[in-house]
């Protein structure tokens, strides 16, 4: 066609019908085609991005900040809002003064590996390194990656984090630990079952817990301690974790994310304690006379909230069992193999100097679980400085030894107690315990990042707490 003529007929598309606009050269049609395919690629990645890192375990309060410097390299405006388990994406056109909200929800799990990948992605995407169309084609083969555990393993998992937190947490006995791993266990069996039956799964917890209750109430006859094996069974699913990210969104100003984890920690709490409250009276009922039977004088120190005075074994078995908490971990959270020895070392770090500060400085409560998790993340954030390595995993991994997840279930079975001899008196101060180290937490590892990164990250978005 003549690019002179002003005018189309009805079967050329070529040409506009208004007389006042200049044609519309079939190159301009094709770039136009390109730029328009080429932001909604960019849009597709950044709702596959997020999506991503919230099924894979990136810190939650990090979410908008990540987005955000990713859309601002490839050139989007957009806006993040960031909800438990969804987030509100909006994407504002300037040429067109329109707007595209979209609504992506996905709940939160831990896969350290796929994170890693991601994490590698973003570095090269900051960096100019690869296409959106590669980026794309990355982030799809990850995610159609099988996991890198099988589904088996779980139960033993369960059972070695059990097994050691009840040595390590809860001053249990060798034979303690045992029932306690059996229990755990038992709990991963059951919250398969639990996944396969929808309307079940509201309950899953009370009612393993009430199973739970009710053994670790009728052994205590047979010379074993009930709060050791009781609370560490469940130590994977204790919300510990959950009530640190909620400190550290509120420090952050993301207050309905916020106001929303802590409400549920806190709830989640006093639900587990009510099922083990639950399931020990249930057997209370069948043999009112267990109280007398329990052995006061070993199990008592079991309930204090401090760790140094409730040990009964000799302490130079945590030089074993404090990496074999670790290692269960390292699986727990889906890590690979190659990366188990740092997260090890950084968390056993963690660990070690709140133990010295707790039991040999007698450190104040304030500084308690502050200078660990300073430690933390001073040793995380310096990794990633040097190497380039996302070191969330590990800085992770230390967290789960600071995180007060049993004096949560502490202050839930002591809300829920009748006697005054057990936990029933310190129900209250549990629960104060455990906000107030949730927050030393959340100042220690603000305060490392401040160290290291004074001004932020140039290029690639920080993945730590």
């Amino acid at each position: 066609m003549s690019p002179s003529v002003s005018r189309r007929s009805s079967i050329d598309s070529m040409f506009t019908t208004a007389s006042q606009f200049e044609p519309i050269t079939l190159e301009d049609r094709i770039r136009i085609t390109f730029e328009i395919a080429n932001i909604l690629q960019k849009q597709e990645f950044l709702r596959k991005l997020v999506k991503s890192l919230m099924l894979y375990g990136c810190p939650a309060h990090r979410l908008e900040y990540v987005m955000r410097q990713v859309s601002t390299t490839l050139g989007v405006d957009a806006e993040y809002v960031y909800m438990p388990n969804v987030m509100f994406m909006t994407v504002f056109d300037q040429g067109t003064h329109t707007t595209e909200t979209h609504f992506i929800r996905q709940a939160q799990m831990f896969e350290m590996h796929k994170l890693g990948e991601v994490y590698r992605l973003e570095k090269l995407v900051a960096h100019g390194e690869v296409s959106v169309d590669e980026a794309l084609q990355f982030i799809d083969s990850v995610a159609n990656e099988p996991s890198i555990y099988p589904l088996w393993l779980n139960p033993f998992v369960y059972g070695v984090a059990s097994f050691t937190a009840s040595l390590i947490f809860f001053g249990g006995y060798w034979l303690d630990a045992c029932v306690a791993a059996g229990l755990g266990m038992l709990l991963a069996f059951y919250e398969v079952f639990s996944g396969r039956l929808q309307s079940f799964q509201p309950i899953w917890e009370v009612t393993v817990c009430i199973i739970i209750g009710f053994v670790a109430r009728a052994i205590t006859q047979y010379g074993f301690c009930f709060t050791p094996i009781a609370f560490a069974s469940f130590v994977v699913i204790l919300p510990g974790y959950g009530m640190a990210v909620a400190v550290i969104e509120l420090v952050s100003r993301q207050l309905v994310s916020g106001v929303i984890r802590m409400v549920y920690a806190i709830i989640y709490s006093f639900l587990l304690g009510y099922g083990i409250e639950m399931g020990s009276q249930i057997y209370q009922l069948i043999d009112p006379d267990i109280l007398t039977k329990e052995n006061k004088s070993e199990c008592s120190r079991a309930r204090d909230i401090t760790i140094c005075d409730i040990q009964r074994i000799d302490q130079r078995f945590f030089i074993l069992l404090v990496p074999l908490f670790a290692l269960a971990y390292c699986i727990f959270v889906k890590a690979r193999p190659v990366r188990w020895p740092t997260m090890i070392i950084v968390s056993a770090c963690g660990y070690v100097v709140n133990y010295l500060l707790q039991c040999f400085a007698h450190a104040p409560s304030q500084i308690l679980q502050t200078v660990p998790a300073f430690t933390l993340g001073l040793l995380g954030n310096l990794y990633t400085k040097f190497t380039g390595k996302m070191s969330f995993d590990a800085v992770l991994l230390g967290v789960f030894y600071l995180v007060p997840g049993g004096l949560g279930i502490k202050a839930g079975y002591g809300m829920f107690t009748g006697d005054d001899d057990s936990l029933g008196t310190q129900g209250a101060s549990f629960a104060l315990a455990m906000i107030e180290s949730s927050i030393g937490i959340t100042i220690g590892l603000f305060v490392a990042t401040l160290v290291v990164y004074p001004k932020g990250s140039s290029h690639t978005p920080l993945m730590n707490f």
